[in-house]
């Protein structure tokens, strides 16, 4: 809007446009984006190279450094996994809910969970209206601002037959990750155990990372059983998939 128009001057427009992070997402609450921010990109791109480049690495240099990153997040990611298979954290209250998430995430997941449980004791319920099988609750949540006690009022949806859980927060919607607001309302309907939609499987620790399969440079794959399978299936589907895009009815059968 700001070339169409030509208000490059406009300190308004120029001002909000600058601050964009700050409002744009509230238009794509809906959209899971996996707590991904619009900044995250070059962020997660600068810190992934911290120490091994600069200004000043030639050409050749960075290939090598660049192997040697990847190899260093790869030995992270495997040290994160095996703790995660191999220790727990421990829960922070009494709820089955939270220990079906200890169960099935990963530490760092699981810390993000834990932190919306912790929140669940600065909400409370100030109303509901039941309807069927239908319930919605007025969840009131306290925070402080500026060193005064403010309250805020989210709207959360409850289906008693599916025990399906909405919120006007969007958290689970936009992150993938259960807000307070709806274990508040989770607590007081005594629901035990969430339906597995709410537990994401791309955050569960017993999931192997499929990037794993594919060599690299900066180890040796070759006698990796699970590699040389990979690979050799590879192979095979990409002859059918040749075969089989010649005609749209056997793609359909299939």
């Amino acid at each position: 809007m700001i070339t169409t128009f030509s208000l490059h001057k406009n300190e308004w427009l120029s001002s909000l446009y600058e601050e964009r992070h700050r409002w744009v997402p509230c238009y794509l609450r809906n959209s899971f984006w996996a707590g991904m921010s619009t900044t995250q990109r070059s962020e997660s791109m600068n810190a992934f190279f911290d120490g091994y480049i600069n200004s000043r690495t030639t050409l050749q240099e960075f290939v090598k450094q660049y192997d040697n990153a990847l190899q260093h997040k790869t030995e992270k990611e495997t040290q994160a996994d095996f703790t995660s298979l191999n220790t727990t954290l421990p829960c922070g209250s009494q709820s089955l809910i939270e220990r079906q998430f200890q169960k099935h995430y990963t530490h760092a997941k699981f810390t993000e969970i834990q932190s919306e449980f912790r929140g669940k004791i600065n909400c409370f319920v100030d109303g509901v209206v039941v309807q069927d099988n239908s319930s919605l609750y007025k969840v009131m949540e306290d925070f402080i601002h500026n060193e005064i006690r403010e309250e805020r009022a989210f709207m959360v949806t409850f289906q008693r037959d599916t025990m399906d859980v909405n919120c006007s927060c969007l958290l689970f919607e936009f992150r993938g990750i259960i807000c307070r607001h709806c274990v508040c309302v989770l607590a007081q309907e005594r629901v035990i155990q969430v339906p597995a939609k709410y537990i994401l499987t791309r955050w569960c620790k017993s999931v192997r990372r499929k990037h794993t399969y594919i060599r690299a440079t900066y180890n040796n794959k070759e006698k990796d059983p699970h590699i040389e399978r990979y690979d050799e299936l590879m192979k095979t589907f990409g002859n059918i998939a040749e075969i089989a895009c010649d005609s749209v009815h056997d793609i359909i059968i299939g």
